[in-house]
């Protein structure tokens, strides 16, 4: 599980949600931005937003989201599907429930939003309530998320290199002969966000191996989504669950 990352830049790591919203409402221009194009909305087209987004009950992966909002709002509305998601990130993965989170976040903003006026304070709270904390498709997809990140380690790039070490002489002036040899590279980061590397020297033989529990792997997950499917279990999109040719 990668650790959160907070999309408006807080500078000191993972702080607690009170201290974040604080932060956001008071100083970050990224967040005040954002602020004022969801104020900026005309009442209608929000009103069709919060009714499409209340209506959604399935998970709202980001292009599910995407979707929404541009049928809802019509051209040029990548901007507010991507503050939606990313305000929605930290609503949802804050240490609270998300209602208390978004109360929480209402009054930073009402507190410390200098840089609006009061009428557009209380607009914003109240759109980002119904945009971002209320759907339910948005809570589950967050919640799917959380579950995926809550297990173990996660694996962000793997190689197999293929060397060849030569094998000198005693006195190192001439090779006698030389071994093939097969190194695994695992990247990935800890439960705790911090990134690691462990390199494994594998055989021949382990590499065969290795290619056939890959299939295997990959035949059990496709017929694990075919029963869901056979049940109308949704699944919903994440890094985890999304294949190749889903992506």
């Amino acid at each position: 599980m990668a650790a959160k990352s907070f999309p408006f830049g807080f500078p000191f790591g993972s702080p607690p949600f009170r201290t974040l919203a604080e932060y956001l409402a008071k100083f970050d221009e990224g967040f005040l931005d954002d602020a004022k194009q969801i104020i900026n909305l005309e009442e209608d087209a929000y009103l069709r937003l919060a009714t499409q987004l209340a209506k959604a009950d399935t998970f709202l992966s980001r292009s599910d989201l995407a979707a929404i909002v541009g049928e809802a709002l019509g051209e040029g509305s990548d901007r507010i599907a991507s503050i939606v998601y990313r305000i929605g990130g930290i609503v949802h993965d804050a240490e609270m429930d998300a209602a208390e989170a978004m109360d929480a976040l209402a009054e930073a903003i009402e507190q410390k939003c200098e840089n609006l006026e009061v009428t557009d304070r209380r607009t914003l709270t109240d759109r980002l309530r119904k945009l971002v904390a209320e759907p339910i498709g948005i809570a589950k997809q967050y919640k799917a998320r959380e579950l995926v990140d809550a297990i173990g380690a996660e694996l962000d790039d793997f190689r197999i290199i293929c060397d060849i070490r030569p094998i000198f002489d005693r006195n190192r002036e001439r090779i006698d002969g030389a071994i093939p040899l097969s190194i695994l590279r695992l990247d990935y980061s800890k439960p705790d966000g911090e990134s690691a590397v462990v390199e494994l020297r594998v055989t021949e033989k382990q590499i065969a191996q290795l290619g056939e529990k890959v299939a295997d792997a990959k035949l059990k997950l496709k017929i694990i989504k075919e029963l869901l499917a056979s049940q109308d279990l949704p699944i919903p999109k994440t890094k985890s669950t999304v294949s190749e040719d889903e992506s």
